[in-house]
Formats: structure tokens, sequence, C-alpha cells
């Protein structure tokens, strides 16, 4: 009887280990292998693209100006893809390429004068990565 109560104690207990293992490298693949994410938090508005992007691309939440009548705009890290600048108008169907609104490199822009319905959105197009890790998006 004393080996049976071992026996099932031993299984339980690699259960346990097994659960306990899979929680950790599920935490970890969060951490090490993230592959592209959003961080929304109250005024900040950003992605982080690190890998290649579906036919969508992969953007941010858009934002609205919230009455100060400027919004920030940036890019930061290292790689080589093409980051775009996007905004729709109230009505709108489509967003629509902002002039002048690719960057590769670093950025950072002040986005003045929105009107109430303007809405915001960066990201990386399809086919517009290669390599590397980007943050970009909005403090407002």
């Amino acid at each position: 009887m004393g080996s049976f109560i071992h026996e099932k104690q031993g299984a339980n207990f690699k259960a346990f280990l097994f659960f306990l293992v899979l929680i950790v490298l599920c935490l970890m693949g969060d951490l090490v292998f993230a592959a592209n994410a959003q961080v929304s938090k109250e005024g900040i508005e950003y992605a982080i693209v690190d890998t290649d992007p579906a036919t969508a691309g992969y953007w941010t939440n858009p934002v609205y100006e919230n009455g100060k009548g400027v919004i920030a705009f940036s890019v930061r890290g290292s790689g080589s893809m093409t980051v775009t600048l996007q905004f729709k108008c109230y009505g709108d169907s489509d967003w629509s390429d902002y002039p002048d609104g690719t960057y590769t490199t670093t950025t950072r822009i002040l986005l003045y004068g929105n009107g109430a319905g303007v809405q915001w959105r960066a990201g990386v197009k399809d086919a517009d990565y290669t390599s590397g890790e980007k943050s970009l998006g909005f403090d407002y």
C-alpha cells in the first residue's frame, strides 16, 4: 500500500512540474518571443513591430486629438522597415497616407491643428518589413 501512495504522489508531482514548466514557457514566449504587440494606455498608443506583418499590415489603434491641439508621433528602434503615418477624417471609409509620412529612421514629430473628427494611426504595411524591431506610436 505504501508504494502505491508513493507512486501516486510521484505522478501528481510530475504533472505539477509539467504544468509549471508549460506556464513558464508560455510566459517566456510572451516576453522573449513576442511578435508584433500593442501598448495602449491613457494618453499613449504604440505598436511594436518585430516580425513581418500580415497582408493587412500591423497598425496602432487609432487615436484622436484630445483637445490640446497637438499629437506627438515617434518612431524608435533599429531594423529595416518603413513606417507609414495615416489619417482618416470623419465620414471617410479608408485611411489616407499622410503626405511625406513614411519613416525609416528614428523620428519625432508634432501633429498640430487636428480637427475633432480626425483619427491617426501608424504602422508597417505588408512588404515594408525587412528585419529588426521598431516602436511606433503616439503620445496625446
